[in-house]
């Protein structure tokens, strides 16, 4: 029988060639590196499955997409004419450009996971917090209702709870065996990332010691909460008004300005062309005889460019503004980034089909 750094114990069963390998991949990680780096972020997000297993499969994901970015080159870039691939002779240019692209691939799929993590562990937090007042007073109504507190804690556990009531269950349930229920309380720290919970527990677990009047701090615990609860309502909607401006600016306003720098950009090479070719006949220079250093392909482009980096930029910063986190605005990274490329390419046919008439 096995334990995992989340607290809850695995019984010992026959696994199969594919997890066995998975669990080998896994391995590769130092040990020690595991259980103080992954295992808990594991723990935090409700993970069921054998830790190795679960990161060995993201593993051997991770090497096959980066195979697979290796190859693409030399399948479908030579089959579209992007790449001259010779079996005598490899130039180090498409190799390096293979090697690059399956390392970028590795990076995105390893990043896609991390980030995958990251939410449902914020998303479980969030959850736990939403309804931890309410998990508080009902604590406090069955203490008073008669109930000892493990009953009364045990018995809040509602399935509309969520993760907190799975997580209340399971400290139970293993109060009932060896632990302590105090030590089963800690041990919701371990699986819930949340401070306020954390506290909470704490607190919770100090009162049943020295005896305080239960119910009563437990009432008043969640009255602070809720408090403190809509104060972050409050300030998260005077924000909202920021929110939407960064979102207007970046959806609309900087495409809007890219289009017209590209029509600006069509128009001068087109007059520029008609100029030459009538100051040719005459034996005249003008001075739009002069070649243009940026062509509008350039400049369509680097607007894409632009358009990626501020999608980034501006998810992140309507994640700090959101919520106090940059990572948590990544989400809506491809929202921000296929609407800003979508406007600019709409707004690049309309000047085009306007100015151009």
């Amino acid at each position: 029988m096995k334990e995992n750094p989340g607290g809850e114990r695995k019984i010992e069963r026959k696994i199969s060639h594919y997890e066995r390998f998975c669990k080998r991949i896994c391995e590769r990680i130092p040990q020690a590196k595991r259980e103080k780096k992954y295992f808990p972020m594991l723990a935090y997000a409700g993970i069921k499955e054998d830790f190795d297993f679960w990161l060995g499969k993201r593993m051997l994901f991770t090497m096959l997409v980066a195979i697979i970015g290796f190859l693409l080159p030399w399948t479908i870039g030579k089959y579209f004419g992007l790449i001259e691939f010779d079996l005598g002779f490899i130039t180090p240019i498409p190799l390096i450009a293979s090697v690059g692209l399956g390392i970028a691939l590795a990076i995105i799929a390893l990043l896609l996971f991390y980030l995958g993590l990251y939410y449902r562990i914020e998303g479980r937090t969030t959850m736990a917090e939403a309804i931890l007042p309410d998990f508080l007073m009902l604590v406090a109504s069955n203490v008073n209702a008669g109930m000892t507190p493990f009953a009364a804690f045990r018995s809040s556990a509602r399935k509309e709870f969520g993760p907190l009531s799975e997580e209340v269950k399971l400290a139970a349930a293993k109060s009932l065996g060896t632990e302590s229920f105090q030590l089963a309380l800690k041990r919701l720290s371990l699986r819930i990332k949340s401070k306020v919970l954390e506290e909470t527990i704490a607190f919770f677990s100090q009162t049943l010691k020295s005896g305080g009047h239960l119910s009563k701090l437990l009432e008043t615990s969640a009255t602070d909460l809720r408090q403190t609860q809509e104060l972050k309502k409050e300030l998260i909607s005077s924000t909202r008004m920021y929110v939407i401006f960064v979102a207007f600016v970046i959806v609309i306003g900087a495409p809007l300005l890219l289009a017209v720098a590209v029509q600006f950009l069509d128009m001068i090479s087109a007059i520029q062309a008609e100029s030459t070719i009538a100051n040719a006949d005459l034996g005249a220079v003008s001075f739009l005889s002069t070649e243009l250093l940026i062509t509008p392909e350039f400049m369509r482009m680097v607007g894409y460019a632009l358009l990626i980096g501020n999608a980034i930029l501006s998810s992140m910063f309507i994640g700090v503004i959101s919520n106090g986190k940059a990572k948590m605005g990544l989400q809506y990274l491809p929202a921000i980034l296929i609407a800003s490329a979508v406007v600019f390419t709409v707004f690049g046919f309309v000047l085009s089909g306007f100015l151009g008439a």
